[in-house]
């Protein structure tokens, strides 16, 4: 498809990277001249100076002809704006990022009396996956399908877990609604088989629905977070604090800008509210940082983040939660168990690419989720089986499904089956999928050609 995008920060440089990777014809707009050089010459697409909601300037990108315009610059209104204008032009879809939490009322969302295709606001989407993990303490990550009906988790198996030496087929008897669809090894990835043995130090990555995923989080180790401390007052944790605030979390926040912090004291009236560097070390220890159960470290520095998560895991917190965007910082770190890594803009560019993957498939299905983990390396997909599909009637054990792809969930009229290979597919499924395989948008390339 073409598609034009305007803004090359840090989601539009990850959203041009991935575009290109699933090979759409892609024009960036960019009004610093070195940036858009750095961007086009390293992602090998077409670049045009200028301001993306200058009439001309997207003339010049012929925004007419184009499938998706997607805004993404740092100003919400000049996203608006040319989105508006890209849409009068003949733009088909048009995608905005909008992070202002003054804009995120009824008459944008659910009226949406601007015609957008998509609103995409990076700082609430990275709270609710944050909201996420304070549900799932012993997970590393989490993320929900099928409007909560499936729930993926990852965590690590720690040496006096009873889950080491267990193969998995033990596993499917002991848990026969959690299905585990990857393991991490030694930094090598796999869908294992039934024969495959659960190692101390394994990272497994599972599927099942809410209530049985509840109650394996449980019997592993049960833990249950009732004290949460905040490191920086940015739009995350202004976001994040509406979702807990009916919660009965103790919540404490630190903030180093004094004029922020009196914001989030008038804004949360029952919140507690320290004025201070929450990355330093006297701070921390003054405030208690090592009785909280947990720590989300949100400031804008990535660094920071890092190093302030670091020093509260050896201080005994049990979890840590780390904002970090520049994602090549963790493959500096050999050992990333001292947090939960939340990265907004991988997250926002999952969001986009799951609009536009739906927008370009098949017939015979349609892509309705899309989910990186394992930094990137696992994608897990939602389809719907259409009329006329291939794969229907025949049992999940006769499809010749490529090696790295895993059917890990079927939901059929609302009630959520985790498969064997005796099942079927039926018109009208949502089928989960596992795969190690990067960029798939049709439901047949999860198949043998």
């Amino acid at each position: 498809m073409k598609i034009v995008v305007v803004g090359s920060g840090k989601v539009g440089a990850a959203l041009c990277r991935s575009l290109v990777a699933e090979k759409h014809d892609v024009v960036l707009i960019e009004q610093n001249e070195a940036v858009l050089n750095h961007i086009t010459k390293r992602y090998d697409i077409m670049g045009i100076v200028g301001n993306g909601a200058n009439f001309k300037i997207l003339e010049q990108a012929d925004v007419a002809h184009c499938d998706i315009f997607i805004a993404m610059t740092e100003q919400d209104e000049v996203n608006m704006v040319s989105a508006v204008l890209a849409k009068k032009m003949g733009a088909k879809e048009t995608i905005v990022r909008v992070r202002n939490p003054e804009y995120s009322n009824a008459y944008f969302k659910e009226k949406n009396i601007l015609g957008f295709s998509l609103v995409v606001n990076p700082e609430l989407l990275a709270a609710r996956y944050i909201a996420n993990i304070i549900d799932f303490p012993n997970a590393l990550s989490l993320e929900h399908f099928a409007n909560g009906r499936v729930t993926l988790m990852d965590f690590k198996i720690k040496p006096e877990s009873h889950l080491c030496q267990m193969n998995l087929s033990q596993f499917r008897k002991r848990f026969p609604h959690v299905i585990i669809c990857a393991i991490e090894r030694e930094g090598k990835l796999s869908i294992p088989d039934g024969d495959f043995t659960l190692q101390p130090s394994d990272k497994i990555f599972l599927t099942g629905n809410r209530s049985e995923i509840v109650r394996f989080h449980n019997q592993i180790r049960p833990r249950v977070i009732k004290s949460l401390m905040i490191i920086g007052a940015g739009k995350i944790a202004y976001y994040l604090l509406n979702i807990l605030k009916n919660s009965k979390i103790e919540l404490k926040v630190i903030e180093i800008n004094r004029q922020r912090a009196e914001f989030f004291s008038q804004e949360f009236p029952e919140l507690y509210v320290v004025n201070g560097d929450g990355t330093a070390k006297d701070i921390l220890l003054e405030e208690r940082a090592a009785h909280y159960d947990a720590i989300a470290t949100l400031t804008g520095v990535d660094e920071e983040n890092i190093i302030t998560s670091m020093f509260l895991n050896n201080l005994g917190v049990q979890k840590n939660i780390t904002k970090v965007n520049r994602t090549s910082l963790l493959e500096i770190i050999d050992n990333q168990d001292f947090a939960s890594i939340v990265t907004p803009k991988g997250i926002a560019v999952d969001t986009i690419m799951h609009f536009i993957r739906g927008r370009n498939n098949a017939q015979f299905s349609s892509l309705e989720a899309l989910h990186h983990v394992a930094n990137g390396q696992i994608e897990t997909l939602q389809f719907q089986i259409h009329e006329g599909n291939k794969m229907i009637e025949q049992p999940l054990s006769q499809l010749r499904l490529r090696k790295g792809v895993l059917i890990a969930a079927i939901i059929r009229q609302g009630v959520t089956i985790f498969p064997s290979g005796d099942d079927y597919l039926e018109v009208g499924d949502k089928i989960i999928v596992t795969t190690l395989i990067q960029n798939i948008d049709k439901i047949y390339d999860l198949l043998e050609r």
